[in-house]
């Protein structure tokens, strides 16, 4: 007998009988879970990618073709991630340019001492940010997002 508040009676399950938590809800997770898992794999490996180009340039470049296809296929909160990458690699091609046609007069030597401390920053602070699940406030931010 159901009470007459409209709740269903409470299914009654037979001694012995195991039952997955997760049962009701598998329909719900199946479309949603492998483009969420792969995007956030694509970012992470992008993350990597990023963090040992800090000692050797070149896997930043393979971190930058991950970010422009992860950015297609991920939920909104990852494509900020995507852009923050994106604009990390293309802000610091930058300063290195300026920095180098600016050596002679002092301001290159300052922007070249600098800049890794801020791509550093930049990719930790990203990183933090996607393993908590949480965009990054300001993806296309000069600083830190």
């Amino acid at each position: 007998m159901s009470p007459g508040d409209g709740r269903p009676d409470p299914e009654i399950i037979p001694p012995g009988v195991d039952v997955d938590p997760r049962a009701p809800y598998e329909d719900v997770f199946d479309g949603v879970s492998d483009g969420a898992v792969h995007s956030l794999t694509m970012a992470r490996l992008t993350y990597v990618l990023y963090a040992i180009a800090s000692i050797s340039g070149f896997p930043m470049i393979i971190g930058l073709v991950l970010a422009y296809v992860a950015r297609s296929e991920a939920p909104a909160w990852q494509k900020t991630h995507c852009m923050f990458l994106i604009y990390t690699f293309w802000f610091g091609l930058a300063l290195i340019v300026v920095g180098m046609m600016t050596w002679i007069i002092g301001i290159g030597m300052f922007l070249l001492w600098i800049l890794p401390l801020w791509y550093v920053i930049r990719v930790v602070r990203g990183w933090v940010l996607l393993e908590n699940r949480q965009p990054v406030p300001n993806p296309k931010s000069l600083l830190f997002g």
